[in-house]
């Protein structure tokens, strides 16, 4: 690989291991902070989902579990970064929370279409788009410095 192909991969990977780590860590760690001062799901939240089909369970496990999802892919993003992934050939760790964003991405439309929050739907399936995007990019990158080393 050129070393400028190579400048502009490294600063691709970090620039969405840094977006998917600010987005994903400071949501859960709102969220987080929301259950403990209220002690449960926030009053929005209830008011949303509660006359949904979502509603006839517990809102506040749901609540609970978005945070802890967005929680894990914050901390993903972490470990991505802390352990030089944008430096190398592979990114498993940046790809692996790339996948679970598109997860959680189409949970919360799936929520929001619910709902009846159209525009935010909308807004989740660009973010869809926009994740998939960078895992199929880093994907094929990691794909070619493989075959470059004779991987494959």
């Amino acid at each position: 690989m050129f070393q400028n192909e190579r400048l502009v991969m490294i600063l691709m990977r970090l620039a969405v291991t840094l977006l998917f780590l600010v987005t994903f860590l400071l949501a859960g760690i709102d969220k987080w902070i929301d259950v403990g001062r209220l002690g449960g799901a926030p009053e929005w939240f209830v008011d949303q989902f509660g006359e949904t089909m979502l509603g006839w369970l517990p809102l506040t496990p749901q609540f609970v579990g978005i945070a802890l999802f967005e929680t894990l892919l914050g901390i993903g993003a972490v470990v991505s970064l802390f352990s030089g992934e944008c430096l190398g050939t592979r990114a498993p760790i940046l790809k692996l929370t790339l996948v679970g964003s598109l997860f959680l991405f189409l949970a919360l439309g799936f929520g929001s279409r619910l709902s009846g929050e159209f525009g935010a739907a909308a807004d989740l399936f660009m973010y869809f788009s926009g994740a998939l995007l960078a895992l199929v990019v880093i994907d094929r990158d990691d794909r070619i410095a493989t075959r470059e080393q004779g991987g494959g």
